[in-house]
């Protein structure tokens, strides 16, 4: 039989125990930077999810030195992808017939970076257009790419801004030269309708359709 042991040995036994949990939990080490950026970084398209009403704005001729500009409005709904890698955007409007657009945007954890594909039913027509990478650094996400406008090598830019809970703004570049000179030929002004994605109402934002 075991000798039966004093409470105020026990007590001090636990109070040990608990001490030396408490210094080995101070110990561990905390999150590095790296993967705590990471981690804000797959996290970076979080305010987009839902619903948009956009206006847009679009420059008549690209690379032309038009300052012409056509106005007309849009839906975007967006929605975080069930594999957790990415989101989807759906993206409707008027301004060309039954027109209907799709981003497709997935984070690589090895690079921390975004890739940005684009498709709709009208200029792509099932293909999947080059995708833009970048991410986001202090509230401003800048993604680009490799294509082509017109039979001439681009570089294409798309950058987005997030000015509080209920309004963003896209933007699209090209550049002819390399990045040297950009022209800005896309502008959407996006104003929250819905907290979530209209599954009935396929929207998403025209991104470099008309090339």
């Amino acid at each position: 039989m075991h000798k039966p042991v004093p409470c105020a040995v026990r007590l001090a036994g636990l109070l040990s125990c608990l001490l030396a949990a408490g210094t080995s939990a101070a110990h561990e080490p905390a999150p590095s930077p790296k993967h705590a950026s990471l981690d804000a970084q797959a996290r970076a398209f979080d305010f987009l999810m839902g619903t948009w009403s956009v206006q847009n704005r679009s420059l008549a001729q690209r690379l032309q030195h038009s300052h012409e500009w056509l106005k007309f409005r849009s839906t975007a709904s967006e929605s975080p992808l069930r594999t957790g890698t990415g989101n989807l955007e759906y993206y409707t409007t008027n301004h060309w017939p039954d027109f209907v657009g799709m981003a497709l945007r997935l984070y690589d954890p090895k690079t921390g970076g975004w890739r940005i594909y684009w498709s709709d039913n009208r200029f792509s027509r099932g293909v999947l257009q080059p995708p833009l990478t970048g991410s986001f650094q202090g509230g401003r996400g800048v993604f680009e790419g490799a294509d082509h406008f017109n039979g001439i090598p681009i570089v294409v830019r798309y950058t987005w801004r997030s000015f509080d809970h209920d309004h963003a703004r896209w933007s699209q570049a090209f550049s002819r030269d390399k990045g040297a000179t950009w022209e800005t030929n896309w502008i959407m002004d996006f104003t929250r309708i819905a907290e979530d994605a209209h599954a009935s109402t396929p929207a998403g934002a025209l991104r470099s359709a008309p090339r």
